[in-house]
């Protein structure tokens, strides 16, 4: 008996093997898989399926075994919509050859929409029944997967469900907040602590370590995450437009305001407000939102009443914020009132085997949506945690983006990352902050300590390395802490 109905006629497609794609037939398609002819010798490949008038669709696909009709696959399934596109390109074609046997078993008859032998739902034209037929045969499904797992695999499965479980509780985890050092760990758990409660928090960092994606983490797991996420870059928008765009503006209250529009603080009432790069923000808007801080209202320019607005507020910046409070570049007062709670982050560079376990993932992401396979060489591995990341994440974003594209290969090389003998960046020049971290006298690193009023953290951002190696070079020149 088999669990998806499979298409009388034979289908056309490519396998996408390097350097040429190879033409082949698919003949008993279905949402499960295919024989291909001719006999293809390959484990795991890329199909692309061609769907008359219908945009091709490209799938991944694994080796079940081979026989005397071909070699039969197994489809495997990225997206919904891929699974819903194939299902609706076989249904279209099912009608001529619909008969009064059940396309399953060919043995019962069709009783109120049943089978009366094997009991599989067959009322195929309704509308919601492949949800109902998927829902009815996971059980059978997922066991076939668990036969051939692994038991690291079989809980990796096991999380994935418990994963989804809680999405639909409105619970939905960050896989990219993935890692293992110490630093890291301690966001986490400082995250899952602050975003249950209603408080500002001003997020920390350099440029591309994630500070949105953080705020993202707070807001999903906060009382607010089934209302608005709204973020605005304050750096990002010209001073003479950020006002109408923080606040709104009504008709006709300046040249070219057509319309009415609402800002983005009103258009996240009720969920959540980040304000990134707020160090960049303006001093004569500073004062603007910190009443908007104070009171819970907004107004629109050209307005004279003002409105309530219930946001929570998530800043985030990659300058020190303290220092420019004490040269008269940030408010002092706006200042404490986001900074009710802290997260730092620490840079990719500081984050040793992490760099690695996100370039692993980010690389899986990124081949699923090319619909390519890759894997990085053992060089590439080594020069991944070699190199210092000064992009952070951002950085490391782009790179893998890149290396799936340039790639000639399965295997990704350092020079397909811009890493390697091949890259532009084979030459690497030891970070500059550190260089001057290590370079430092006593004299010179004390008088950056009493620069930065003797606060460790900052003073480790300055430099461009961890706490642990600041406190190592204090002692190393045999210098006191003072406040």
């Amino acid at each position: 008996m088999r669990m998806d109905i499979r298409l009388p006629t034979p289908v056309r497609g490519l396998l996408l093997e390097n350097p040429h794609p190879q033409e082949i037939i698919l003949e008993g398609l279905s949402l499960s898989g295919a024989y291909l002819r001719p006999p293809v010798r390959v484990g795991e490949a890329i199909l692309e399926i061609q769907l008359p008038e219908l945009e091709d669709l490209k799938l991944s696909a694994q080796k079940v075994r081979e026989d005397e009709r071909g070699t039969a696959v197994r489809f495997l399934f990225a997206e919904e919509q891929s699974l819903l596109k194939l299902w609706n390109f076989i249904l279209a074609r099912l009608s001529p050859y619909w008969g009064k046997a059940c396309p399953y078993c060919n043995r019962g008859v069709v009783v109120k929409g049943r089978c009366s032998t094997c009991r599989f739902l067959v009322d195929i034209k309704k509308s919601t029944y492949i949800y109902e037929h998927m829902a009815e045969t996971l059980p059978l499904r997922v066991g076939q997967y668990a036969r051939v797992l692994a038991s690291g695999e079989a809980l990796r499965v096991y999380t994935l469900l418990n994963r989804l479980t809680l999405c639909k509780q409105g619970y939905k985890p960050d896989i990219e907040f993935v890692g293992s050092c110490s630093r890291m760990l301690e966001v986490f758990s400082l995250i899952r602590k602050v975003a249950p409660l209603d408080v500002p928090v001003l997020i920390l960092g350099e440029s591309g370590t994630g500070k949105e994606l953080v705020a993202q983490a707070i807001h999903e797991r906060s009382l607010r995450r089934n209302n608005p996420f709204v973020a605005i870059n304050c750096a990002a928008i010209p001073e003479a437009l950020l006002e109408a765009e923080l606040f709104g503006y009504e008709k006709g209250s300046f040249t070219g305001a057509s319309a009415s529009k609402m800002g983005k603080a009103e258009l996240a009432h009720t969920g959540t407000l980040f304000l990134d790069e707020i160090g960049d923000l303006p001093l004569n808007l500073q004062a603007k939102l910190l009443r908007f801080l104070e009171k819970g209202e907004v107004q629109r320019i050209g307005e004279v009443r003002p409105r309530r607005v219930d946001v929570r507020i998530l800043a985030a910046t990659n300058r020190d914020l303290s220092r420019a409070v004490r040269e008269g570049a940030f408010r002092e007062d706006l200042y404490y009132r986001l900074a009710v709670f802290t997260l730092e982050l620490p840079p990719l560079r500081e984050r040793g085997e992490d760099k690695l376990i996100l370039a692993d993932y980010f690389l899986r992401k990124f081949s699923m949506e090319y619909h390519v396979k890759r894997r990085f060489s053992a060089a590439a591995k080594n020069a991944i945690l070699e190199y210092e990341w000064p992009g952070n994440v951002r950085e490391m974003i782009n790179k893998i983006r890149r290396a799936i594209i340039v790639s000639e290969s399965e295997e990704i090389t350092p020079g397909d990352l811009g890493l390697g003998s091949n890259g532009p960046m084979e030459k690497q020049p030891t970070h500059p902050s550190r260089m001057k971290a290590r370079d430092l006298d006593g004299e010179a690193l004390y008088r950056l300590l009493s620069e930065n009023d003797f606060n460790v953290s900052r003073t480790a951002r300055k430099l461009g390395v961890s706490r642990p190696t600041l406190y190592k070079l204090i002692k190393k020149h045999g210098l006191k802490l003072e406040r």
